[in-house]
Order: structure tokens, then sequence, then C-alpha cells
């Protein structure tokens, strides 16, 4: 059975036609059966600085994730919004990156088991459904948590 494909090459999360050539991607777990979730917000700044969530969702095993706002620009595909105008999802673990809270965005993900926040305003209202929220700017956190979750997280068999 051949693998589904997805225009980026982020860890996408439902299929999407017609993807450019050269860029098509296997798809990790199904949407929205993915048991880890890093998301990426406005806080990310630039598209090329999606890459640094990658590499996080990479070392995790975990699909990638976006707000409205980020799949507006055009930085990920709309396969990979969450929220009220995009998927609902209920992972085990939810990392939100560069995320506010907005509550369509919320609307999305508040059911996850765990979700880790990181953003630099300690009022943002992420925080206040996250498990563990790092105030703190995400281009240094973030490789932290790669080098951290490097030799700590289980790869699934096969891998």
């Amino acid at each position: 059975m051949p693998a589904e494909t997805a225009r980026s090459h982020a860890s996408p999360l439902s299929k999407r036609s017609g993807p450019p050539a050269g860029r098509e991607q296997p798809l990790p777990t199904p949407w929205p059966a993915a048991r880890r979730i890093v998301a990426v917000g406005k806080g990310i700044k630039r598209e090329g600085n999606i890459e640094l969530a990658r590499r996080l969702a990479d070392r995790l095993n975990a699909s990638l994730g976006a707000t409205r706002e980020v799949v507006d620009r055009g930085w990920l595909p709309y396969s990979a919004q969450i929220g009220l105008s995009g998927k609902t999802v209920v992972p085990e673990l939810y990392i939100a990156l560069g995320i506010s809270g907005a509550v369509q965005h919320l609307a999305g993900m508040r059911t996850a088991r765990k979700i880790v926040a990181v953003n630099t305003d300690p009022d943002a209202a992420i925080f206040q459904i996250a498990d563990i929220g790092i105030v703190g700017d995400l281009f240094e956190v973030v490789p932290r948590l790669i080098d951290e979750f490097g030799s700590q997280v289980k790869q699934p068999s096969g891998h």
C-alpha cells in the first residue's frame, strides 16, 4: 500500500493533494491520532525558522502542527492547522511554540493530555491551560529541548 504524501516536508498531519514534484514525504501517524505534536504560532517569526520546530518534532517522533496565522502565511499547509477552522487533536503531548493561545486555536488542542508552552509573553493565554509553561525565547529554549530529549525519547520499534 503506498504511503500518503504531503506538500511540505514538515511532518504534516493529513493528506494534501498535488504536492510539488520532489517535495513528497510519507506522512507520520494519521491525524488526529498523533501521540505527540509540536505546533508553531506567529512567534516562529518566519518560514525558515520552522526548521527548528521540525527538528524538535523529529526528535520526539511527533507531528508538526500550526496556528491559522502560520497556515494563512503559507508557511505550512492547511493540513497542519489546529483549531476551530482546522483540526481538533487529542495527543498525549502537545508542545506549543510561540503560540499566544487564541480561543480558536485552544479549541482544537485543549484536550491534549499534557501541554507544554513556550512563549516570551508571561501573560499569554496559552499558559492558562498549559501543564508546563516556559516563559522564554523559543529560539533559545527549543535547541536545549532538542538536546535534552535526544537521549531520552524512545523511538517506536522499527526505527
